[in-house]
């Protein structure tokens, strides 16, 4: 079993997971000023079954690249109702899947709405960010990640219902208790997302992580791709 995981800038990624070809968040359109300019790369090449999209973000989320993406390869796109509602009109409703998890209160644990699209399954978790932010587990042919997107606090989800996890791809906010979820998860590899080239070359140079938490999660499993890189996992 081998997936191939590529990386398409900020929080973006394509997953070739046996049976399935997933995008989470891969089609935006960057502001030159921000992310020292930094750009998605070009995704047309690659094939889809699914397109997700955690949340209507303009560095997560563009509509019309979405569409074009979705008329191109025929993929069913996933998405909350924000994200739904944008691209009603430009993607045919029988490509469209709403997933609106409940809420988590109370200190109680984040419940899934879990829906069967093709080979693979998807799970999304209502999750602290913005209005509809989700994040996904993705389990597809044995293979199996989790896409935190742009969550700021990892504790209401439940690491048992979450693992194994074969890849988590994670931006680790501080308060956010990031570092204990990956230890207690414990994937295969995680993945960090939403960096710059900047924060890429820090990560890299051993300094990104340790100025952000006082502990490093397993570190020898530890990737920061660029844009275009690829790790077969």
């Amino acid at each position: 079993m081998t997936a191939t995981l590529t990386a398409t800038g900020n929080a973006g990624v394509h997953v070739a997971a046996p049976g399935a070809s997933v995008f989470v968040d891969a089609f935006w359109d960057a502001v030159p000023r921000l992310f020292g300019g930094h750009k998605p790369i070009p995704a047309d090449p690659l094939p889809a079954d699914l397109i997700l999209v955690t949340h209507a973000h303009w560095d997560h989320f563009s509509a019309d690249r979405v569409a074009e993406a979705a008329a191109r390869t025929g993929a069913k796109v996933v998405g909350s109702a924000d994200v739904i509602a944008r691209l009603r009109g430009q993607v045919p409703d029988g490509s469209l899947v709403e997933m609106e998890p409940p809420e988590a209160s109370g200190g109680a644990k984040a419940a899934a709405a879990e829906v069967t699209l093709g080979a693979a399954t998807v799970a999304a978790y209502r999750t602290r960010h913005s209005r509809g932010h989700n994040s996904y587990l993705v389990r597809a042919g044995g293979f199996s990640f989790f896409h935190d997107g742009d969550s700021e606090d990892t504790r209401p989800l439940d690491v048992a219902h979450l693992a194994p996890v074969d890849a988590l791809f994670l931006c680790p906010w501080q308060g956010s208790d990031w570092a204990a979820f990956v230890e207690r998860l414990a994937p295969r590899k995680w993945f960090i997302i939403h960096l710059s080239p900047e924060e890429i070359a820090d990560q890299r140079a051993g300094r990104f992580l340790p100025g952000l938490s006082d502990r490093v999660p397993l570190p020898d499993r530890t990737v920061a791709l660029g844009p275009g890189e690829r790790c077969d996992l």
